[in-house]
């Protein structure tokens, strides 16, 4: 993603899909190893999130070098990845019956298995599950026109977010930082509704701002870190340039 000349062609697309043809039961088994990545994503993460560079250590223990979350380091996070599954592979195939095939062996290249895919899917996982868990223990505390806002800003980041993996994918490194500017501007808007919430119970509403705040501030530090590696791609390109 990071060479301005990488062209999709069909040749690139099969260096990473030895079955380019998967059936509906292999797309929902890669789907629901895709979910597995951000519930692994947010075990590591709640065990170190206290910890300075936090978001660093998460991903190396990820097994992703830290160039991967930046975006913009073309596909080198897949050949991590791929690694890392080789060798647990390699430790269980002595346990498998040689008939045995393994669903995502030569599994084609999707944005589900991008480090800041997964990241994001995984901090706004928190931040929905944990905005549910605060209403249902907020009775009439929460006006219905801040449930909504608050609601809709999670939901417009995260969108942007994804929309600006996909321009990244296709090397549309302008469009990905608009998208990004969108998912920043929204951001701001959660952490300013944030310190519109009231309660009762001060320990419930304060324990819910800092467990958000920290994740929106990861997210908020993941993200500046992408835009900057996506302006000095568009340096390298004067027709990207304003």
């Amino acid at each position: 993603m990071s060479d301005p000349n990488f062209d999709h062609s069909e040749g690139d697309w099969e260096e990473f899909s030895s079955e380019p043809y998967w059936s509906e039961s292999q797309w929902r088994n890669y789907l629901k190893g895709s979910d597995q990545d951000t519930v692994r994503f947010l075990s590591i993460y709640n065990s170190v999130k206290h910890k300075p560079n936090h978001l660093d250590e998460v991903a190396s223990l990820m097994g992703w070098d830290a160039e991967d979350i930046s975006m913009t380091d073309d596909f080198s996070f897949l050949e991590n990845a791929q690694d890392t599954e080789d060798a647990q592979n390699e430790s269980n195939a002595t346990n498998e019956e040689a008939d045995g095939s393994d669903e995502h062996e030569g599994a084609p290249y999707t944005l589900h298995r991008h480090p800041v895919y997964v990241v994001t899917r995984s901090l706004y996982r928190y931040l929905h599950q944990s905005w549910e868990h605060f209403m249902l223990h907020s009775e009439y505390a929460i006006s219905p026109k801040l449930s909504w806002d608050y609601a809709n800003s999670l939901h417009q980041a995260e969108m942007n977010v994804l929309l600006s993996i996909q321009a990244l994918d296709l090397g549309d490194f302008g469009l990905s930082i608009c998208h990004l500017k969108n998912s920043l501007s929204a951001l701001n808007q959660t952490l300013n509704l944030l310190n519109q919430l009231t309660h009762s119970n001060t320990n419930l509403v304060n324990g819910f701002r800092d467990e958000a705040r920290i994740r929106l501030f990861d997210l908020r530090e993941l993200w500046i870190r992408v835009m900057g590696d996506c302006r000095h791609e568009c340096q390298r390109r004067p027709g990207d340039q304003d």
